[in-house]
């Protein structure tokens, strides 16, 4: 995908495919990088009283589709 198909995302509570298979739930963030976008789905603990789990990606490149997950209480930060 593009930057610019990214954007709209950002700050939301999305569901993201990457080339490498893997699905991402959580809220996007995004950070200006060297050339390209820095993004981090950010999601809650994956058990009770841990810490929030982070991916960073470099670029939109990787993501292949990506879709609003507001009704997924999985997905909100």
């Amino acid at each position: 995908m593009t930057e610019q198909e990214v954007q709209p995302f950002v700050g939301k509570a999305v569901r993201i495919h990457l080339a490498d298979g893997r699905l991402l739930a959580g809220t996007l963030h995004a950070d200006g990088g060297h050339g390209h976008n820095h993004y981090a789905v950010v999601s809650d603990p994956v058990k009770p009283g841990g810490e929030k789990v982070t991916e960073v990606l470099h670029g939109a490149a990787q993501i292949t589709e990506i879709e609003d997950a507001a009704n997924d209480p999985a997905a909100v930060e």
